[in-house]
């Protein structure tokens, strides 16, 4: 275990519809406040087509248990629901330009979580060299707009990853991504290339994937989550939806035990900051894989 990171929660925030954006959001930035915790944001740059996630029924396997497990409906709305299906989607980031400067003001740090949210995820693993750029240079163009800054982090959505992505992250100075499940910070390799830019795995299960597997009750829930944390690096996922509203219980319940027992809440960008001029850094290859709970495939770490 590196000393440096002596029980060391790293939280990643990701936003993945308008509505999470709009109401989740400020419930968590009210909840890090209670605790003083600082975490990453990764936020959509294009539009909300959430009800295109229909097609999953049928495109991925155990996706109809996993949102039954979660409750779809309540979680997301039925006008998010129909968005990208009979209403058009609303501009996630350009519409919410003063929640996502909030971010910022209070502390926080803000990243790129794709475009549109659900191609990438669906995508992303066959798409081409010209798709993949022209998207993230949409989304590097919004950000730029809405924050007046250039971005120099990005999170996949649905932890999908492809090289073209991670060698645009390169070219474009990002000083890390964060698009993969594992258990520490590392160099990709990927598809026989081997890249620079700093990959920042969660290693932590997300909420989604352990409700009616570890439990339904948010304390139960917490109680899991707290006993899977490790001494060392740990980098845990939240989502606006969830965590920003009905588990917003859920989340404080855990924060509270960990700090109760002495863990460090730091975002993502100060994590990478360690690790800029390391020389040290293990290179691991990324694998399309799956994790408990979840539906479909993710970019893993490979450690053996």
């Amino acid at each position: 275990m590196d000393k440096a990171w002596h029980k060391t929660i790293g939280v990643k925030v990701d936003v993945d519809t308008d509505v999470g954006m709009k109401n989740g959001v400020p419930v968590l930035l009210e909840l890090f406040r209670k605790y003083g915790i600082h975490a990453s944001f990764f936020v959509p740059m294009g539009k909300d087509h959430t009800g295109r996630t229909a097609k999953r029924v049928f495109t991925k396997k155990g996706f109809l248990k996993k949102a039954g497990r979660v409750g779809v409906l309540s979680t997301y709305g039925v006008k998010t629901l129909m968005y990208g299906l009979v209403l058009p989607g609303p501009e996630i980031a350009r519409e919410n330009g003063p929640v996502l400067r909030r971010i910022t003001g209070e502390g926080h740090e803000a990243g790129i979580h794709g475009l549109d949210h659900v191609y990438w995820h669906d995508h992303i693993k066959s798409l081409g060299k010209a798709r993949t750029v022209k998207d993230l240079e949409k989304a590097f163009t919004v950000y730029r707009e809405v924050l007046g800054n250039p971005p120099v982090s990005f999170a996949a959505p649905g932890w999908m990853i492809n090289g073209h992505a991670l060698n645009w992250f390169e070219e474009k100075g990002f000083i890390y991504s964060s698009d993969t499940r594992g258990s520490y910070p590392f160099r990709p390799i990927l598809g026989g290339e081997k890249f620079k830019v700093l990959q920042i795995p969660s290693s932590l299960p997300t909420l989604d994937e352990m409700v009616g597997i570890a439990g339904t009750d948010q304390k139960a829930l917490a109680d899991h989550f707290f006993s899977r944390l490790t001494d060392g690096l740990n980098i845990l996922t939240v989502h606006t939806e969830l965590e920003g509203k009905r588990w917003t219980g859920f989340l404080e319940s855990f924060v509270v035990e960990a700090l109760r027992d002495s863990f460090t809440f730091v975002r993502l960008i100060d994590i990478a900051a360690r690790y800029e001029k390391g020389e040290n850094t293990p290179s691991c290859e990324i694998v399309y894989g799956h994790v408990e709970g979840r539906a479909g495939e993710v970019s893993l770490q490979k450690t053996s």
